[in-house]
């Protein structure tokens, strides 16, 4: 938790991977649902925020990340449920595999790609059309 309007602060804090940031005005509501949000795999800031930090992502992965990663079926699949922004949870439903595998899978991802993060790689994976998002 900290301080609201301090949107650079924010987005040094996601960036070196902080799950959550709540501004100190959060209701109780709003901690209930960060908590519940982060554990099912996601990441929870103010929406401003979050704008400001997928279009950094989006510029920098144009750039920095590598066009020729090579991805199996199954890591694509869960690239698939990635961006449509489905859990962990919901992706080892989807899948019927283990949670744990499905982290896995992400991490084998991100290091393929040179991401940091799920948004990143979410981002990476539309920009490069591996991914169609869902419409809508």
């Amino acid at each position: 938790m900290g301080p609201t309007g301090d949107d650079e602060v924010i987005l040094q804090a996601v960036t070196a991977g902080a799950k959550a940031y709540l501004e100190a005005s959060a209701t109780p509501q709003q901690v209930e649902q960060a908590i519940m949000t982060v554990s099912q795999g996601s990441i929870w800031a103010p929406r401003r925020v979050l704008s400001i930090f997928v279009d950094r992502a989006t510029k920098s992965s144009r750039s920095a990340a590598p066009a020729s990663a090579q991805f199996t079926a199954r890591e694509t699949e869960v690239l698939k449920l990635l961006v449509a922004a489905r859990s962990n949870r919901e992706i080892a439903r989807t899948l019927g595999i283990e949670e744990r595998t499905v982290k896995a899978h992400v991490a084998k991802l991100m290091r393929k790609v040179g991401v940091e993060n799920r948004i990143a790689l979410s981002i990476y994976a539309v920009n490069n059309s591996i991914v169609t998002p869902a419409p809508g």
